[in-house]
């Protein structure tokens, strides 16, 4: 896999010059990545973006790590041959047309399969956006290049979409909206060849790898996913669709995709220690905290809640309950702890309305006793803080007091936050730098709770 995510050298099948075309913007991705070491082949082009364009592969003067088709399906198998004579030993097929539309596209699945087997050439595709190193700054997608120019973050989430265009819907919400560290972004459309075990199999090995989340419509090698999923540490986000008979369905139309008992994967998810989501923003949300944080998931879910508002105390009760997790218990210490900072006729309970010691003393003295409070506590294994976004300029929170806590005392610390949106935003990304998850939403944020608890 290693030789997909790191080429030297990269040639296209179906080059162009028009700059409205899938076919440019693919090239103007290899052409930023790779320099001098892309190769565009079309025999109707001289140069393309200043690049001399060659009419085959077999014209190309260097030998080529790795191909990249994108021209009709019905062509796919004869640049293959061109890439057995030349030696090419990788091709990402990002052309669509084949086994999604019936037996004429199954047939030239077979015949590309039958190619690629006998030259020993391993295929990734057909029907997708190809992968992205976003770690050596590698785009072999043909994306639109505006999407993802000057905004990735190098991280630790590696991303796999069976879907093309969701990939790119997926990166685009990514990069438009909250800090969201990336190592490796990948598409896999039909898994001719190349599939999520041995995507799953190199993730586990790539050392800059933290996290890694899948959107699949189907697991090709149910049992040999199992194994590796639980034989590693990293945490692993799956979004399986196809989980209703509609969705199975449209799954076949699609990415011709095989029906699997729901059942019996949601079973193998939980023995493998796997963390199963619901939603696409519910795959991004879990995935990025688990990024952020880049800490091993707790055994237990005892959680102390610390608030600005006793209906969102009441509003994070519920949800803890709903994902299987507890409100923690709070040691007579610790009471007498968060005590110090609250008006004589109120006692503390969790969650802890702190509104009361905030008008009493302001924001910054509350929330700092009443944190590390619930962070020393032995009976508290995660907090969720509640924290209000003020449009008011001064600073209202100890961001590296807050960040210390987790230091000292090795606990999930997750925040929710509620105002001015601008304001928002600029403390979710000091907050985030400091390896602390934010969220927009109550139930976003408890949903990363019981990912850092192993709850799913």
């Amino acid at each position: 896999m290693k030789l997909f995510f790191e080429p030297k050298t990269v040639a296209q099948f179906g080059a162009s010059s028009n700059a409205f075309r899938p076919g440019n913007h693919l090239a103007q991705n290899l052409k930023v990545s790779f320099g001098d070491d892309f190769y565009p082949i079309n025999p109707k082009e001289s140069y393309i973006l200043d690049q001399k364009c060659y009419p085959s592969l077999r014209e190309i003067p260097v030998p080529i790590d790795l191909a990249i088709v994108f021209i009709p399906a019905a062509s796919v198998p004869g640049a293959l041959e061109q890439c057995a004579e030349k030696g090419v030993k990788r091709v990402v097929i990002e052309s669509a047309g084949f086994a999604e539309v019936g037996e004429r596209g199954r047939e030239l699945n077979r015949r590309c399969l039958e190619i690629a087997k006998k030259y020993g050439i391993r295929l990734w595709g057909p029907n997708c956006m190809g992968p992205i190193n976003v770690t050596k700054m590698k785009v072999m997608s043909f994306m639109l290049p505006w999407i993802w120019e000057g905004r990735f973050i190098k991280g630790g989430v590696s991303l796999v979409v069976q879907s093309g265009m969701l990939s790119a819907g997926f990166l685009m919400h990514m990069l438009s909206r909250a800090p969201f560290g990336l190592s490796k972004v990948c598409s896999i459309g039909n898994k001719m060849d190349v599939d999520e075990v041995d995507l799953l199999e190199y993730f586990i090995q790539d050392p800059d790898t933290e996290v890694i989340a899948m959107y699949l419509e189907s697991l090709s090698r149910g049992r040999r996913f199992y194994e590796l999923a639980k034989s590693t540490q990293k945490p692993i986000v799956i979004l399986k669709s196809g989980r209703t008979e509609s969705g199975l369905k449209a799954a076949v139309s699609h990415t011709a995709s095989i029906a699997q008992d729901d059942r019996v994967l949601d079973s193998a998810f939980r023995q493998a220690r796997i963390i199963r989501v619901k939603g696409m923003h519910e795959l991004l949300e879990v995935s990025r905290c688990l990024g952020v944080t880049r800490m091993k998931p707790v055994r237990k879910a005892r959680i102390a809640v610390i608030t600005f508002s006793g209906g969102a105390g009441v509003v994070t009760s519920d949800d803890i309950k709903d994902h299987g997790m507890e409100l923690a218990e709070m040691a007579p210490e610790t009471r007498k702890k968060i005590k110090q900072v609250f008006p004589e006729w109120m006692d503390p309970e969790n969650p802890v309305d702190l509104y009361p010691a905030i008008e009493k003393f302001g924001p910054t003295g509350p929330v700092n006793t009443s944190l590390e409070a619930m962070m020393a506590d032995p009976g508290v294994d995660a907090v969720y803080a509640h924290l209000f976004a003020s449009p008011m300029n001064e600073q209202l929170f100890d961001f590296d007091f807050i960040a210390g806590l987790i230091k000292k005392y090795n606990k999930p610390l997750v925040v929710w936050m509620m105002g001015d949106a601008a304001t928002e935003n600029r403390i979710a990304g000091e907050l985030e730098n400091k390896g602390i998850p934010t969220a927009t939403e109550i139930a976003k944020g408890v949903r990363m709770l019981a990912a850092l608890t192993m709850r799913r």
